[in-house]
């Protein structure tokens, strides 16, 4: 069963920069989906929550520099 994690992130102006962020949170484990709207920052990802938790994403996008501001 999978759900569905919402978050607005600031510091995203490219499509190389949500290019890293998509691939840095596709990369932990139980992801299995990733949706960037550049414009705006929303992300949305689809997840397992047996192997992870909505609070691991708020970690990937700060150590990918940018910032979760809901």
């Amino acid at each position: 069963m999978t759900e569905t994690a919402h978050m607005t992130v600031e510091g995203m102006s490219c499509n190389g920069c949500s290019g890293k962020l998509q691939r840095a949170l596709e990369a932990v484990n139980g992801v299995t989906g990733v949706d960037i709207v550049l414009d705006g920052g929303k992300v949305t990802v689809s997840y397992d929550p047996a192997h992870v938790s909505p609070a691991a994403f708020r970690d990937v996008v700060e150590d990918t520099g940018f910032d979760v501001v809901s």
